[in-house]
């Protein structure tokens, strides 16, 4: 019994020295973007991470109790082969877990969740996440790891136990001896013995978020997404939804009218560009917006709603800010009550369609576009294989081309909607383009010359005169490096309207959301916006100037006089002090309301 109690604790302090070491390799690994990290912290942070890394650990560990319950009964033999086929599935998947958490931290700004089974239902798109060569670094230490835990196991670990001779009634005095070991491990699983229960924030200690971030077990972070109900408006209710309707609505009154008109005539054709990853800290690698946006009405001080590709075509289709913890457009149930501006304007008979160079499949986006009324689509498949040049499909200088040449078909008599949905400049960032030695800079620049090669075909074609370019990113990106997955400049992005059918150019230095683009629009076209309830007319002076934003299991409102960013997780608000307890009611307000949206009927 003694073998199997010394085996039961060397096996549980392997686990945890296994999770444990995972933090100061996190911190080599992002030591570039962590900040400001003293000495000590690379002993805290270990430190005050123990106890998820504890939880896991008991949760690994739980199978081997149950087996060496089991070798009470049966020969130890069969039973040592079960526990070595256990470490080597969970080292194969905790390897893999740490080291792609590592690879995607740099670009998410956050540990991976369930939003990675996205990514590998579709292999492409999951492969297309990294160069070549970084697939086979982390296969190389992916190795180098497994067999250097494996060896630590079988040489420190993996040891012969005595089969239990003796009468049935001393077996079952060691089982229930065995099974009560195994059951201490609840503790630790549960992280305490009141209702409460460990979470992720539990480890959070260091004003540096980046810190409390370092230690946040991977694998734990991971469970923790998958099994939590992702639109359960009870976990983001702050108040009587009276009172958060009151809130909200002293942000903003009701659609009013704008406070100038910038279209020559109130019914032109609509070419919407949806530019993958142009954050406004990039600007300088936009010279071709930079002159489209001088010709045109610049919104300078447009922030993004979410940090995901997703995310962002919700907010820039269905003017819908959408959820810190869940995906509207990979759940049909959920997206299809939401009003979308492509069936406002189909309502409007304009003639509907979308460009796309990856796979439409991907996050569900076919279902939701249908819902829209795109019923024309142009995808990966709609080009032949030798255009499917990059990992993710078809490069944008091949997209654009051939959506512009379309669009040249169109007469003059129909008025058409086009939306086109950039995607060269996602990672890795390979693009047949040299300009800049920072791949996202690069990837940036070669985007937006495929940009400025399209408003130049477009403004020397009969169309010009009756077109209205609006041209904005889906979501920002953590450049330069160092910027963290909350902050406000992360989520600034440009918003342009251009083309013939704006009457004169100007900056427009108002405060707003990229969703705000919808009414701001329909206004200028003389059409209802009013079932865009989260969105409001950029241009509308009765409302307050603001912007809000979500990032992971947080959210943030910015107005002209404060920024309050909020975790969710931990209850705790980010930004400078003092705290604005009224902006704070407010973003928990519109908080509430999205998630109660999610989880009933839109009426």
């Amino acid at each position: 019994m003694r073998q199997r109690i010394a085996y039961f604790i060397k096996i549980y302090i392997f686990w945890i020295l296994f999770f444990v070491i995972q933090k100061p390799l996190f911190m080599a690994w992002q030591y570039n973007i962590l900040g400001n990290v003293r000495p000590i912290d690379w002993f805290l942070v270990p430190m005050h991470g123990l106890p998820l890394d504890l939880s896991v650990a008991a949760y690994v560990t739980v199978i081997y109790g149950l087996l060496l319950c089991a070798s009470i009964w049966i020969r130890w033999e069969i039973i040592s082969r079960i526990a070595d086929v256990w470490t080597a599935i969970v080292l194969m998947v905790g390897i893999w877990i740490v080291l792609g958490d590592n690879g995607c931290f740099p670009s998410w700004g956050y540990h991976i969740d369930k939003d990675i089974f996205t990514y590998l239902s579709s292999p492409r798109e999951a492969i297309a996440c990294a160069p070549c060569w970084q697939w086979c670094l982390a296969f190389a230490c992916f190795m180098l790891l497994f067999l250097s835990c494996g060896w630590i196991y079988s040489k420190f670990i993996s040891m012969d136990i005595d089969n239990l001779s003796g009468s049935w009634l001393k077996k079952f005095g060691a089982s229930f001896a065995m099974f009560g070991m195994t059951a201490l491990l609840f503790l630790p699983i549960r992280g305490s013995v009141t209702v409460s229960t460990i979470n992720t924030g539990r480890v959070y200690y260091s004003t540096n978020h980046m810190l409390n971030l370092a230690a946040v077990n991977p694998l734990f972070n991971l469970m923790e997404s998958v099994s939590e109900n992702t639109f359960d408006a009870q976990r983001y209710r702050y108040m009587s939804a009276e009172e958060a309707d009151r809130l909200y609505k002293s942000l903003r009154a009701s659609q009013g009218e704008p406070s100038e008109y910038l279209l020559r005539n109130n019914r032109p054709n609509v070419v919407l560009f949806v530019l993958e990853s142009f954050s406004l800290n990039a600007w300088e690698a936009m010279p071709q917006l930079q002159r489209i946006a001088s010709e045109g009405v610049f919104f300078d001080n447009v922030y993004a709603n979410s940090y995901r590709t997703d995310r962002g075509v919700t907010a820039v289709l269905g003017a819908f800010p959408g959820c810190a913890t869940a995906s509207v457009m990979l759940t049909p149930s959920k997206s299809q009550q939401l009003p979308q501006v492509g069936q406002v304007m189909q309502e409007n008979e304009y003639q509907l369609k979308f460009y796309y160079g990856g796979d439409e499949d991907f996050t569900n986006m076919r279902s939701y576009l249908t819902i829209g009324g795109f019923e024309q689509r142009v995808s990966d498949h709609s080009f032949p294989l030798t255009s499917r040049l990059s990992k993710w499909g078809v490069p944008d200088h091949i997209l654009f081309d051939y959506a512009c040449k379309d669009i040249l078909k169109h007469n003059t008599v129909d008025k058409h909607f086009d939306v086109i949905l950039s995607l060269s400049s996602h990672e890795p960032f390979e693009v047949a383009y040299r300009h800049y030695d920072d791949p996202y800079l690069n990837a940036i620049a070669y985007t937006d010359s495929c940009l400025g090669a399209f408003v130049d075909s477009l403004q020397h074609s009969p169309l010009w005169d009756s077109t209205l370019l609006v041209i904005m990113a889906d979501h920002g990106y953590p450049f330069p490096k160092g910027v963290s997955n909350y902050e406000p400049r992360r989520y600034r992005i440009p918003l342009v309207f251009a083309g013939g059918a704006i009457s004169q150019s100007k900056v427009i230095t108002t405060l707003g959301s990229q969703i705000d683009w919808v009414p701001t629009l329909l206004h200028q076209m003389h059409i209802d916006a009013e079932s865009f309830s989260f969105a409001k007319d950029i241009l509308d002076t009765t409302n307050q100037e603001y912007a809000y934003y979500h990032f992971v299991d947080g959210f943030a409102l910015l107005t002209d006089s404060t920024t309050t960013i909020y975790d969710a997780a931990v209850d705790r608000v980010l930004s400078a002090q003092p705290v604005d307890s009224q902006a704070l009611r407010q973003a928990q307000a519109i908080t509430q309301i999205v998630y109660t949206v999610c989880t009933g009927r839109v009426k």
